[in-house]
């Protein structure tokens, strides 16, 4: 039993490592604005400043528009994502700073969840522990290695502690099946759901083995709904501030299709599986992730199946996560059918489900010393080929293209900013910041009559001490420089160009 802890240990050891020296190299440069980094970063810096579940960042899919964001001066509830991270990030924020929090938090839970991908999978079998150990550490360093999870460590964004959370979830709920503790399972839905929504079903997977333990129907019920609840009423408080995510029957799409079938095959090739390459892109997936997301389908089937029936053929481990991969899985086909394009099966969604089945994949493997040899040498050639290891410190944005946002506006010192880069702005300057009216909102596709909003915008400059900063290198969304154009040519707005940027300011006569 020695021998077998300590092999354990230095497996764990060397999978803790090697995933730190992952995230420190994705995170050499700082916290880099990249997807919905500001979106959390303003919610936890708000916090720093006295302000609980709020924002100073409308993001381009918000509900609120410009004019309704200067007339609330500059702060909006924070309404767009669970409130978790931005809470835990902005008390930690209040002792070193909050995107030092930010990257703190994103690099303990990488080294956390490769610890617990090797617990996973640890056998009693003294003959398999060397080469099982070592399948462990190459998976657990390829799971933070791969081109997704280094993206989301880029940016500092959530999918690392919920993916931490939620394989953590899985350890305890097999725990749970064999000594009986239930507040480490409960703990860890609560969590999760308070860092993706999508956590929030979990509850289910967990009330379910409570009954299958107890034999008590109705307290694992309550059980259910008691882990529901903290979500649901930031669900229900968000809804009723004027939350960022419109409902509505949307459907099934050919591109959705691709995208999942593509994040499927991003688990084992890194070119389908780097976000930055294939998201703006109609790149069709390699044809063998057709046959693969069917297989991976009907496993999540079958063990979901073998959790209701007891009877799988699956180790308790494997199959509770396939079985949460499933939960999370439903709860995002049923968000993208019945939300906007925000919820989509991409690269970066996708990843918690993916973890999970790799994950599933690993942990299933028989404790024997000839499995143990060929599972290290399939982890080998899947590291290689998933993680493209020679491409790890390839940035994925330019941690620079924020910095001249400061001298743009250096002179005017506004209270707020309208901008097509209103995420830039705000990172750089930290002044809060909302983007300028477009006739389609981005992402969500909903058509927006600009003209009124065009015609409010110089008073409501005025009214707020805000101007608009027009950046030249803005690359997802814009503004109607004409309709600016002509407010400056009936005097209401000034312009002035410097360079990268343009920017209107209310004239004398913004509010006639």
């Amino acid at each position: 039993m020695r021998v077998r802890s300590a092999v354990d240990t230095i497996a764990g050891s060397l999978a803790g490592l090697g995933a730190l020296a992952v995230a420190l190299v994705q995170l050499r440069d700082g916290v880099v604005p990249i997807l919905d980094t500001v979106t959390y970063w303003s919610g936890a810096d708000d916090l720093t400043r006295g302000n609980l579940f709020s924002t100073t960042l409308a993001p381009a899919f918000s509900n609120f528009d410009a004019i309704e964001f200067l007339g609330r001066g500059g702060r909006l509830p924070f309404v767009d994502f669970p409130a978790g991270y931005p809470l835990v990030a902005g008390l930690l924020g209040l002792v070193i700073g909050t995107s030092t929090a930010m990257a703190a938090l994103t690099v303990v839970a990488l080294v956390v969840l490769a610890l617990l991908v090797v617990r996973g999978g640890t056998t009693k079998k003294l003959d398999a522990s060397l080469t099982r150990a070592a399948a462990l550490v190459v998976v657990a360093v390829g799971i933070v290695a791969l081109p997704t999870t280094r993206l989301v460590t880029h940016g500092a964004l959530s999918e690392p502690l919920f993916a931490a959370a939620v394989v953590g979830f899985v350890l305890a709920l097999a725990s749970h099946r064999t000594t009986g503790r239930w507040w480490p399972v409960a703990a860890l839905v609560i969590v999760a759901s308070m860092l993706r929504f999508i956590g929030g079903p979990l509850a289910i997977l967990a009330g379910w083995e409570r009954y299958q333990r107890t034999r008590r129907a109705g307290e694992s019920v309550v059980w259910t709904g008691a882990l529901m609840t903290p979500a649901l009423v930031n669900i229900v408080l968000a809804a009723a501030a004027g939350g960022g995510h419109d409902a509505g029957w949307r459907g099934v799409e050919r591109l959705d299709l691709q995208l999942f079938v593509r994040s499927i095959g991003g688990w084992f090739d890194s070119s389908q599986g780097d976000l930055t390459r294939t998201y703006f892109v109609e790149r069709s997936p390699a044809w063998w992730s057709w046959p693969v997301a069917v297989v991976w389908v009907g496993a999540l089937a079958y063990a979901l199946l073998g959790v209701v029936r007891r009877r799988g053929r699956l180790n308790a481990v494997a199959e509770l996560a396939l079985a949460a991969a499933a939960i999370i899985t439903v709860g995002l086909v049923l968000g993208f059918l019945g939300f906007d394009a925000l919820v989509v099966p991409d690269n970066r969604l996708m990843l918690p489900a993916g973890i999970l089945t790799l994950c599933a994949i690993v942990w299933s493997v028989p404790n024997t010393s000839r499995w143990g040899v060929a599972s290290l040498m399939v982890a080998g050639v899947w590291f290689a080929a998933a993680t493209a290891p020679t491409g790890l410190d390839e940035p994925f944005t330019e941690p620079s293209r924020t910095d001249p946002y400061s001298a743009m506006i250096a002179g005017f010192d506004p209270k707020a900013i309208v901008s097509n880069d209103a995420d830039g702005m705000h990172w750089a300057t930290g002044i809060p910041a909302v983007y300028a009216p477009t006739p389609v909102k981005p992402l969500t596709g909903e058509r927006v009559d600009t003209a009124p909003l065009y015609a409010e915008l110089p008073c409501a400059l005025d009214r707020a001490d805000a101007i608009v900063v027009i950046v030249d290198t803005a690359e997802f969304s814009s503004a109607d420089q004409d309709a600016l154009d002509t407010e400056v040519g009936t005097g209401r707005l000034d312009i002035t160009r410097r360079p990268g940027a343009t920017i209107y300011s209310p004239g004398a006569i913004a509010c006639d």
